[in-house]
């Protein structure tokens, strides 16, 4: 009994931690967008240029994507107060790195970095590139980026 007080009392203490340290916690502001595209190509011709190219509206979606992706990736946006986002990037493998990002708020203004992480502990990798592009919603005023250098796991 005395241990899981000890175990609870433990957890308390660490919520706070966020806090005393001065972050700012950040509640969840980035959305996958799931996406297939009707044109074979789109991820050669879209991916594995660690970029990220900001949509604020749905022609820009659709000069980007086609017109028959349009509406799958605008369904449940808000562009008064969110933005469409395209991140380009790539990877090797086996094992692959994956696509990750970080939320964080800095007087104020929300910034949300992308980035590859690499596998932990493999020392060894490189036998294929894997390039790749995906599509995330985030909030109109965020300011985002992507790390071209992958970070390692």
């Amino acid at each position: 009994m005395p241990r899981q007080l000890f175990w609870f009392l433990g957890l308390v203490a660490l919520a706070g931690v966020p806090e005393a340290l001065g972050a700012d916690p950040v509640p969840l502001v980035v959305r996958p967008l799931a996406y297939s595209p009707s044109e074979p190509d789109f991820f050669i011709r879209h991916g594995g240029q660690a970029k990220v190219t900001r949509l604020t509206d749905a022609k820009a979606v659709e000069v980007l994507a086609g017109k028959d992706s349009v509406e799958k990736l605008i369904k449940g946006v808000d562009f008064g107060r969110e933005t469409i986002v395209l991140v380009s990037w790539t990877t090797a493998g086996p094992p692959e790195g994956m696509l990750q990002h970080e939320t964080i708020k800095v007087n104020g203004e929300t910034r949300i970095v992308f980035f590859v992480k690499a596998p932990a502990g493999v020392l060894i990798r490189g036998m294929r590139a894997r390039i790749a592009a995906d599509f995330f919603v985030v909030p109109k005023d965020a300011k985002i980026s992507f790390e071209s250098k992958e970070r390692s796991g």
